[in-house]
C-alpha cells in the first residue's frame, strides 16, 4: 500500500509537469507543420505524432503517426515511422499493432544497420511480452538486447535493460536477482542522475521486505550522500523512505522524526499530496504505537482532509482525462484537414514525379545526342589524324625521291664531269709525246693514273675533309706543272684552323676551276705563269679564291668545234650540292685588270 501511494504521489507530480510542457509543444509542432515545405513535411508529421503523444492524446497521435507512415519515401523515414507507432500504440495497451510495427522497425533497422533503433525496438517487443506474461519470450528480446548494447557500449540501452529485468525479478519476489540488476542499473548510471536514488530506493524496500533492516538503511544512507541538497521533492521523498524503514523496524520516535522532515520539505518544495497522505497515515499510526493518543487523533484528522483533497484531485484528473478525449474528438476535424493537405501534397509528389521523368527523358536524349556529336568528331579527329599521318608519309617520300633525284642528277653530272677531266689530261699527255718529251710524258701519265683512282675514291663521297682536297688539288696541279713547265709557280693555302677542325668540303668542287685557270688562262699566256688558291672562312662559311695571272676570259680564243662544259657543269653541281645539304654554295668570277684596263688574269670566288 505504501509504494502504491508513493508511485500515485509521483505519477501526478510528473504527469502535471508533462502535460504543460506537452502543451506547448504540441502547439508548436502544429505550427512547425503548417508551415513544412514539402521536404520537411514527413518529419514536421512524425514531431506532430511524439506532441499527441506526450500530451496523452493517444488517438491523435496513432492517426498522425500513420499519416506519417504514409508519407514515408524512404527506409529511414520508414523506420522512423514504425517505431514511432509501435511506442504510441504501447502507451495504448494495444499489443498486437505495437508487436507489428515493432517488428517492422527491427527488419528495418537491421537493413539499414541502426543498432540504436533495433535495441529500442526490442525493447518494446520485451514489455509487451512481458505485460501479457509471456516471460519466457520477454526474456529471449532481452537477451538481444543485452547482446546488441554490449557490443556497441550503448550505455543508456543497458540501463533501461537492467531496470527492466530488476523490476521483472522484483514482481516475481525473486529479490536476489532484482538486487544485482538493480546494483548493474546504478553502476552504469552518473551520481548525479535522480533515477540512480530512486533504484537504491527500490532496493532499500526490497531488503525491508525480506527483513534485512541493517542492510536497507546502508542502502538508504548511501541514496541519501547522492541526492543533491537543492532538490527539495528528492530528499522529501528520501527522508520518508527512511521513516517507512524506521517503521518497519519498530523504531517509532526516529520514524516520526523522519516523516515530519519529509513532509516539512513536501509542503516547501513540490507539495506532492500523495506524498502528505502517506506521511500523515505513517505519522498516526507512529503516535498510535507510541501510545501518544492526542497527537494520533490530530494526524488521522489532518488525513481525513489530505484524503478528501486527494479524492477531488483524482476525480478533477479524471474529468481532465475525459476533457483530453473530448479534444481527441475534436482534433479529429485538424486530422481530417491534415488529410486533405496530404493528399493535395500527394497530388503535387506525382505532379513532381511525372515532371522530373520528363526532365530526366530529356535529359537522356541530351545525353544521346551529346554521345552521338561526341563520337562523330571523335571519328572526325581519328579520320583526320590518319590523312595527316598519309600526308606525312607522302611528304617523306616524295622528300626522299627528291632526294634520290637530286643524287642522280650529281651522279649524271659526275660522269659528264669525269669525261671532261679525263680529255683534257689525255690532251696534255698527247701534247709532251707530240713535243718529243717522252720522260715528262711517262711521269705524267703516272701521275694522272694515281690521279684518277683518287678521283674514283672521292666521286662516291658528297663530302670530304680540307686536308683531302688540298692534298688532291696538289696532285693535281704538279701534273699540270710538267705540262708547262718551269714558268709555272702555284701556291696552295688554307687557315690552320679550318685544317685543324677537319672542315668538309664538297668532293670534286675546286679542281674544275684550278682546271679552268690552268688551261684557259695560264697556258696561252707568254712569261710568268703564276697560280694561288687559297682556302678561308668567312661569316662561319668556308670560302675558296682561285687567282690566276693569265690572259683572262676576253683574250681567249676558243678551239673550233669544241666547247667548254666545265663552268656550267661545276655550276649546276654547286646548286645541287647547296639544295641538297642546305648551305649557301655560290661562285663568282671576276676578270682583273691593270691600271691600263689590259686584262691581267681571273679570280674565282667561292663560297662552299
Amino acid at each position: 500500500m505504501r509504494l502504491l501511494l508513493l508511485a500515485v504521489s509521483c505519477f501526478l507530480l510528473m504527469w502535471c509537469r508533462a502535460q504543460d510542457v506537452a502543451e506547448e509543444q504540441l502547439g508548436a509542432a502544429i505550427k512547425a507543420l503548417s508551415a513544412a515545405s514539402d521536404l520537411d513535411r514527413f518529419q514536421a508529421t512524425c514531431d506532430l505524432a511524439k506532441a499527441y503523444r506526450q500530451a496523452g492524446q493517444q488517438d491523435s497521435a496513432v492517426a498522425v503517426g500513420q499519416r506519417a507512415l504514409a508519407l514515408a519515401t524512404t527506409d529511414k523515414d520508414r523506420l522512423l515511422g514504425h517505431y514511432q507507432l509501435a511506442r504510441t500504440l504501447r502507451d495504448g495497451n494495444d499489443a498486437e499493432s505495437t508487436q507489428h510495427h515493432a517488428r517492422e522497425s527491427i527488419l528495418l533497422a537491421r537493413a539499414l544497420a541502426d543498432t540504436f533503433t533495433w535495441i529500442r525496438s526490442e525493447h518494446l517487443l520485451g514489455r509487451v511480452a512481458f505485460q501479457m506474461s509471456r516471460f519466457d519470450v520477454a526474456k529471449k528480446h532481452q537477451a538481444v538486447q543485452f547482446e546488441l548494447a554490449t557490443a556497441t557500449r550503448d550505455t543508456a540501452a543497458l540501463v533501461i535493460l537492467y531496470n527492466d529485468i530488476g523490476n521483472a525479478h522484483y514482481l516475481q519476489h525473486r529479490y536476489d536477482s532484482a538486487r544485482f540488476f538493480y546494483n548493474r542499473t546504478v553502476e552504469l548510471i552518473h551520481r548525479d542522475d535522480p533515477q540512480r536514488v530512486g533504484l537504491r530506493m527500490n532496493m532499500a524496500n526490497i531488503l525491508i521486505e525480506e527483513g534485512k533492516f541493517d542492510q536497507a538503511l546502508k542502502e538508504l544512507a548511501t541514496a541519501g550522500t547522492e541526492i543533491p541538497s537543492t532538490d527539495l521533492r528528492l530528499r522529501s521523498v528520501y527522508h520518508n523512505a527512511l521513516g517507512y524503514a524506521l517503521y518497519s523496524m519498530e523504531r517509532y520516535r526516529d520514524a516520526v522524526k523522519e516523516f515530519q522532515r519529509s513532509d516539512s520539505l513536501n509542503n516547501v518544495g513540490t507539495k506532492e499530496l500523495g506524498l502528505s497522505v502517506e506521511n500523515t497515515g505513517f505519522l498516526a499510526d507512529s503516535y498510535a504505537e507510541l501510545g501518544d493518543t492526542a497527537q494520533a487523533y490530530l494526524a488521522m484528522g489532518q488525513l481525513e482532509v489530505l484524503k478528501d483533497s486527494f479524492n477531488t484531485v483524482v476525480n478533477d484528473e479524471h474529468m481532465l482525462s475525459l476533457e483530453k478525449k473530448f479534444e481527441t474528438r475534436l482534433s479529429k476535424e485538424e486530422i481530417q484537414r491534415l488529410d486533405a493537405e496530404n493528399r493535395q501534397h500527394e497530388q503535387r509528389l506525382r505532379l513532381r514525379n511525372l515532371q522530373l521523368y520528363g526532365s530526366l527523358l530529356l535529359a537522356l536524349l541530351a545525353l544521346a545526342g551529346i554521345a552521338l556529336v561526341w563520337r562523330l568528331l571523335r571519328q572526325k579527329r581519328k579520320h583526320a589524324g590518319v590523312l595527316e599521318s598519309l600526308n606525312i608519309a607522302l611528304q617523306h617520300k616524295q622528300a626522299h625521291i627528291e632526294e634520290i633525284n637530286a643524287l642522280l642528277r650529281m651522279k649524271v653530272l659526275r660522269t659528264q664531269m669525269d669525261p671532261h677531266f679525263i680529255h683534257n689530261c689525255l690532251n696534255a699527255i698527247r701534247a709532251l709525246s707530240l713535243k718529243g718529251d717522252h720522260e715528262r710524258a711517262h711521269d705524267y701519265l703516272e701521275g694522272f693514273a694515281r690521279l684518277l683512282r683518287t678521283v674514283l675514291e672521292h666521286s662516291v663521297r658528297d663530302r670530304i675533309t680540307l686536308e683531302e682536297e688540298i692534298a688532291f688539288l696538289q696532285d693535281y696541279v704538279k701534273l699540270e706543272q710538267l705540262r708547262l713547265g718551269d714558268d709555272f709557280t702555284w701556291s696552295i693555302t688554307a687557315d690552320q684552323a679550318l685544317i685543324d677542325e677537319d672542315q668538309l668540303i664538297p668532293s670534286l668542287l675546286v679542281q674544275p676551276f684550278v682546271e679552268n685557270a690552268i688551261w684557259h688562262g695560264l697556258a696561252p699566256k707568254k712569261g710568268e705563269k703564276r697560280l694561288r688558291v687559297r682556302f678561308g672562312e668567312t661569316d662561319g662559311a668556308v670560302t675558296c679564291t682561285v687567282e690566276d695571272n693569265g690572259v683572262g676570259r676576253t683574250e681567249k680564243t676558243p678551239d673550233p668545234g669544241r666547247r667548254s662544259l666545265g663552268l656550267k657543269l661545276t655550276g649546276e653541281r654547286l646548286q645541287l650540292i647547296t639544295e641538297r645539304l642546305e648551305n649557301d654554295g655560290t661562285f663568282r668570277v671576276e676578270d682583273m685588270k691593270d691600271e691600263h684596263g689590259t686584262p691581267s688574269g681571273t679570280r674565282v670566288s667561292m663560297t662552299l
